[in-house]
């Protein structure tokens, strides 16, 4: 799922990205990935406030509660799944401060994972239902060359789905393949910037760039020699610097390229995280012609991708891993 954090005027935007990553916290300890690249559902928060009272005595102090409102939305046909409710409290000798404190409690509870269990089970028999509504949008998302809307579609589907599950996999390799020919040009700008930062040093965002340039994009000759070149240089650097550290350029070089693979998994994020954007944004502005929460929901949807790119891990397992 990805997250819609709050938000009110009372809430600052240092406050508002903390229950964000709270909400992340909450999907992932019930099992459900956490990352903003998911077009189809999304775990939304509102925040009311209940009571703001200035305590008596010296010095002064703040109390405020608030009415914290969850839900599971199905973006494309605005439909809630599943609801709950927290109240939530803080004390402080401002009200920043006891909003703060307020806000620190926030955390998952037997009401909330109750809700999610439910949203994930009525996601999953969505998807159970609808495959071919499902296909429809990965092949509308590819005819209109939006590949990386589709692979976004593709990576949403919970493997309890299987239909739906084992149809993503089989598609996911070859508009991987589209997407990255898509960006090959930005991607490989990207690495000559890369290899400008990393100053003749060893960078796992320089090998992290190259691998989403495919050999079949007509970038990736230019793209290898560029690579070459930085690692003749590093090699270069590295001698001058010191003899005995030319033994362990080749090791280094290896594990560079493992850091590379999550670093590329980032990358990959951000494009299929803009593109849920765009389609949350549309779907929930077909939804939304009566105004009021529906309203600004797109708007507000996954908008600190660029910023947090949050992403989260339940012990060792993937963050892909559902209930």
């Amino acid at each position: 799922m990805s997250v819609l954090p709050p938000l009110s005027d009372k809430l600052t935007d240092g406050q508002t990205e903390i229950i964000g990553v709270k909400m992340l916290q909450m999907l992932c300890e019930n099992g459900i990935g956490g990352m903003n690249n998911v077009p189809g559902f999304a775990l939304t928060a509102t925040i009311t406030t209940s009571s703001t009272k200035a305590m008596a005595g010296a010095p002064t102090k703040f109390l405020v509660e608030y009415d914290v409102n969850y839900s599971v939305i199905n973006t494309v046909t605005g439909e809630v799944y599943a609801t709950a409710v927290q109240k939530i409290s803080g004390a402080g000798s401002s009200e920043e401060q006891a909003s703060n404190e307020a806000i620190r409690l926030i955390a998952s509870n037997n009401d909330i994972a109750k809700m999610l269990r439910t949203a994930s089970n009525r996601i999953i028999s969505w998807f159970n239902d609808n495959l071919s509504t499902f296909k429809a949008q990965v092949s509308k998302a590819e005819a209109n060359n939006d590949y990386a809307l589709a692979l976004a579609l593709l990576q949403s589907v919970p493997q309890q789905a299987s239909s739906a599950f084992s149809y993503a996999e089989s598609r996911r390799a070859d508009i991987e393949t589209k997407l990255m020919r898509q960006i090959a040009n930005s991607e490989l700008v990207a690495m000559k910037q890369a290899i400008i930062d990393s100053n003749n040093k060893p960078s796992t965002e320089v090998y992290a760039h190259f691998s989403l340039i495919p050999p079949s994009s007509p970038y990736y000759k230019e793209a290898t020699a560029a690579l070459t070149k930085y690692e003749k240089d590093v090699e270069t650097k590295r001698a001058s610097e010191n003899a005995q550290l030319q033994a362990n350029l080749e090791a280094d070089r290896k594990q560079q390229m493992e850091l590379a693979k999550m670093e590329t998994s980032r990358i990959m994020a951000k494009y299929t995280a803009q593109a849920s954007e765009q389609a949350i944004r549309l779907h929930l502005s077909q939804n939304s012609a009566g105004g009021g929460f529906w309203k600004n929901l797109g708007a507000r949807i996954i908008g600190a991708i660029d910023g947090t790119n949050w992403q989260y891990r339940v012990k060792d397992k993937p963050y892909t891993e559902d209930l």
